[in-house]
């Protein structure tokens, strides 16, 4: 239970610090996407960049507060996420660990990080559905104007069935399972090798 609140607060921390970045990520990814704002655009024009883009949404779409557009889902998702993962992860590190030592082998290391991603990825999926929605609920084209999380849930089920709320799962999963297996093998090194040199001293 510690390492699930230890977990989530860290995982709060970390995506409000970095939430503008976020936002700007995908609006990026998305933007050449949107017929109707290809159709206006000038010929030869370029699509803004990083900055400009952070610049455009701070001018035309509210402020400061439109930089963190969708930080409630996202908390409301992170927060579960980074928690059960690093709960999982000890948990399965735990069990996998031999009779008689601290340590597991490095192979039961990835395992162990590779199932704890795939089991809070899991979890909280939709939330990660719902943030991505609206990060772009403002742009034009997208066919879609959510008011509130509740309103976004309801379209959603509505229109495209429970499986909405979990489209892309299949190909997160491929990402998510081999990127936290690696994550958390490269932690465990990166501590035991300072450890090691603190142990020297």
């Amino acid at each position: 239970m510690r390492r699930l609140v230890c977990g989530g607060a860290a995982g709060i921390t970390s995506v409000t610090i970095t939430y503008p970045l976020d936002i700007v990520r995908t609006r990026l990814s998305v933007q050449s996407a949107s017929f109707t704002a290809l159709g206006r655009r000038e010929a030869g024009e370029a699509l803004p960049g990083m900055f400009r883009t952070m610049v455009l949404i701070y001018k035309n779409e509210g402020g400061f507060i439109a930089l963190y557009r969708g930080i409630i889902p996202t908390v409301t998702g992170v927060a579960p996420y980074v928690g059960l993962n690093f709960m999982t992860y000890e948990s399965i590190r735990k069990y996998l660990t031999p009779e008689g030592e601290k340590n597991p082998s490095s192979l039961r290391k990835l395992l162990a990080g590779a199932i704890s991603g795939a089991v809070a990825q899991t979890c909280t999926y939709p939330f990660d559905v719902l943030r991505r929605r609206f990060q772009i609920n403002t742009m034009s084209g997208m066919g879609y104007k959510y008011t509130s999380i509740w309103a976004a849930i309801k379209t959603i089920v509505a229109e495209e069935g429970s499986r909405g709320l979990f489209k892309g799962i299949v190909p997160n999963l491929l990402k998510v399972a081999p990127s936290m297996a690696s994550s958390w093998l490269s932690f465990e090194l990166t501590r035991d090798f300072f450890v090691s040199l603190s142990d020297r001293e």
